[in-house]
């Protein structure tokens, strides 16, 4: 496979930022503000309103991926069948079923699976940042190196939702809907947290062996991309507000190689840079407008239109069901769309092989 003949995505003074480098910056700050203060609430909201902007555009780009660049292959390859098709009209399902059997339950375990979802797609997606980048850098993993590094970070995910669930503890609510921690024993994060070290460990010595028999190290970018996923995931780190903030990182990162894509698909087509910098304005104006009309006014429309039990499902079940389903069904989109066989991820994001 050849590189890139330019190193980066974005501009080798932003490509560290928004691959990661900015939440790993930030993550000290966020610890000096005390909790329950009013600075607290301030980040709060203001988190809350970049949604609008980054985090909910974020997940209809991927919507504008899948039907529109990719609606050729809708109903032509089993994957992506699976993720156009099947994958929602299975969670349609649930959501009818969860409806007329009234039950809380079904939701409850919807958003569960919603945030174990969630955790596995950051992992895959910073993965997938670590092999692009050290790959557009000339820096190649042996299946060794890579087999390690992977179960390291899946080691990782699993410590964070385990944190999440050990023991009885409070009942937050998503959108009005509690979902209770699932109880899991202080023996199996204590085993997560034993194999993420252990594998951090043995990771560390490969590739210290590998730097001093090659003298050649992976790239620093790469190395942020690693770092920002134990910023996002390790529960050392945690922090209430910095937590709220992860999503926005996510994005951001997201948004690079989406840039990149669509920017390097559009030039290479019209010969014209700044023909894939107004597709991208195009792409971003789409995403932001669907985002806000998915996320929050459609569902709140629906939410008075609607007749459906507010005493069992509060009055936030829209906005509950809206969000979840689309939080699920974008990791589905995306593991099928950013793979370096695809098509156009490997035209122009690797530039041919």
């Amino acid at each position: 496979m050849k590189t890139k003949s330019q190193p980066y995505l974005l501009s080798p003074k932003t490509d560290w930022l928004t691959i990661g480098g900015l939440s790993v910056l930030l993550l000290p700050l966020f610890f000096l503000i005390p909790d329950g203060a009013e600075l607290h609430e301030k980040v709060g909201w203001f988190l809350y309103a970049v949604a609008f902007v980054v985090n909910y555009p974020h997940f209809t780009i991927s919507y504008q991926l899948l039907y529109g660049d990719y609606r050729h292959l809708l109903l032509k390859e089993f994957r992506f069948i699976w993720a156009g098709v099947i994958v929602p009209l299975i969670m349609i399902g649930y959501i009818a079923v969860a409806h007329f059997t009234q039950s809380y339950d079904m939701l409850v375990y919807f958003v569960h699976f919603m945030f174990v979802i969630v955790g596995w797609h950051y992992t895959k997606q910073s993965y997938g940042v670590i092999m692009v980048t050290s790959t557009m850098n000339g820096y190649y993993y042996s299946k060794l190196e890579a087999g390690i590094l992977k179960f390291n970070m899946y080691s990782l995910w699993m410590t964070s939702y385990l944190f999440f669930n050990i023991g009885i503890g409070e009942q937050p609510d998503y959108w009005g809907i509690k979902y209770m921690s699932l109880n899991f024993p202080k023996e199996a994060l204590y085993t997560a947290y034993g194999l993420t070290a252990v594998s951090l460990l043995i990771g560390g010595i490969v590739l210290g062996k590998r730097i001093l028999k090659t003298k050649e190290s992976p790239p620093m970018i790469s190395i942020i991309g690693f770092a920002s996923i134990y910023a996002w995931l390790f529960p050392v780190f945690f922090n209430s507000i910095y937590f709220l903030a992860v999503p926005f990182f996510h994005s951001i990162q997201y948004f690079t190689f989406v840039y990149a894509l669509k920017n390097n698909e559009v030039t290479s087509i019209t010969h014209n840079p700044k023909n894939g910098k107004k597709a991208i304005v195009q792409y971003m104006v789409v995403a932001i407008v669907s985002g806000v009309l998915l996320f929050e006014g459609i569902p709140r429309v629906l939410t008075v239109v609607v007749e459906y039990n507010h005493n069992l499902f509060g009055d936030g079940l829209m906005l509950f069901i809206f969000s979840v389903f689309i939080n699920i069904h974008h990791y589905f989109i995306d593991n099928v769309i950013w793979r370096k066989d695809n098509e156009l991820v490997q035209k122009y994001l690797f530039k041919g092989e």
